[in-house]
């Protein structure tokens, strides 16, 4: 049966989309991430969102961090790629407009240690 289901996979991978949450599946969505906002790093910035959300994805590509998704309209980037983690260690970066012209910006790991790189190579740049 599972080689039934992966065979449909692959040759129909090409030919459908799938829903944004399929990743939460197979452990590579952002729902995972969402939640753990409440344990992560905020900081709030004197930039409207999408000038931050440019601005964070400026930073990200300099520093040689992988976009591994990101929607600017729902206001989220997932990164990886921190120097000295496992290559699939994701970062989500959440984005909330605070008002007058402001941005609260939220970085959430299941990793403690890829937060804390995260803080400093993103958050402490802005």
């Amino acid at each position: 049966m599972t080689i039934v289901l992966l065979s449909i996979v692959f040759l129909t991978g090409g030919c459908v989309s799938y829903p944004e949450n399929m990743g939460d599946v197979f452990g590579v969505g952002h729902t995972d991430l969402e939640k753990a906002r409440s344990t992560g790093i905020t900081k709030e910035i004197d930039l409207p969102r999408d000038k931050t959300f440019d601005k964070i994805t400026g930073i990200l590509k300099a520093g040689g961090l992988t976009i591994y998704q990101s929607n600017p309209d729902k206001g989220y980037i997932i990164v990886m790629g921190f120097p000295k983690q496992t290559d699939t260690t994701r970062v989500g970066i959440f984005f909330e407009s605070a008002g007058q012209g402001r941005t609260s910006v939220t970085l959430s790991s299941l990793s403690s240690t890829a937060l804390k790189k995260a803080d400093r190579l993103i958050l402490e740049k802005l």
